[in-house]
């Protein structure tokens, strides 16, 4: 199975993992997922039942998962110690308001793994955990990539994703269903340097992404 369709496969299993307090065992969660019609090759099982709020994934070099969340504070780290393709650890290696300055955050939802560093995006900054995978029971303070993004909740959880071009493409969605934005970043996808620098808008009228990829070929 490729990396790609891994991760696929790891994205279906943990958007159902239940965020109540009425859990569902993991036979209840395999269950359901017995009733996914795939495609030949493609194939999906449980990995994890134990992380609460999962949005995004990232999965790093040595294979650890990292899962954002929107409406929780916190990022996790799943790794599979045994080789049994079911994740056996799982470490909280950002929370909201770990930068130290004592400015609010919110909405941890965007995740991006570059040469060993992981990217978490709040609805206003850009953070990055050096080195993360050597230090996922003991994470580094994060560094502020960028902080200068729009502060709005309401459709400001963002995606994000390095682009063949090795920039971080940052969408900024607009803060309402029917207006026209006074801020000109409202409604973009943005992209920005892995050092936070040279922001450029790439792309206009994109209301609220909630995730983007590139096309292998073109």
């Amino acid at each position: 199975m490729s990396r790609r369709t891994s991760l696929f496969a790891l994205l279906a299993s943990l958007t159902l993992i239940p965020t109540s307090a009425n859990a569902l065992s993991d036979a209840e969660i395999q269950a359901k997922l017995d009733t996914i019609k795939l495609p030949t090759g493609f194939a999906i099982t449980l990995y994890a039942n134990d992380v609460p709020q999962a949005r995004s994934l990232a999965v790093g070099d040595k294979g650890t998962v990292f899962v954002s969340t929107r409406r929780d504070k916190h990022v996790y780290a799943l790794t599979d110690t045994d080789g049994d393709s079911r994740a056996d650890e799982r470490h909280i290696v950002y929370t909201l308001g770990d930068e130290g300055d004592g400015k609010e955050r919110t909405m941890p939802n965007g995740v991006a793994f570059r040469e060993g560093d992981l990217y978490i995006a709040t609805v206003s900054t850009i953070l990055r955990l050096d080195d993360i995978e050597d230090h996922l029971a003991d994470p580094p303070k994060p560094v502020i990539v960028n902080d200068n993004f729009p502060t709005e909740a309401h459709h400001g959880w963002k995606f994000i994703a390095f682009g063949p071009d090795d920039k971080l493409y940052v969408p900024i969605g607009t803060p309402c269903n029917i207006c026209e934005p006074e801020n000109e970043l409202h409604g973009t996808i943005t992209r920005i340097n892995a050092d936070g620098s040279g922001r450029e808008i790439v792309a206009r009228g994109v209301r609220n992404s909630l995730g983007l990829d590139w096309h292998p070929e073109t």
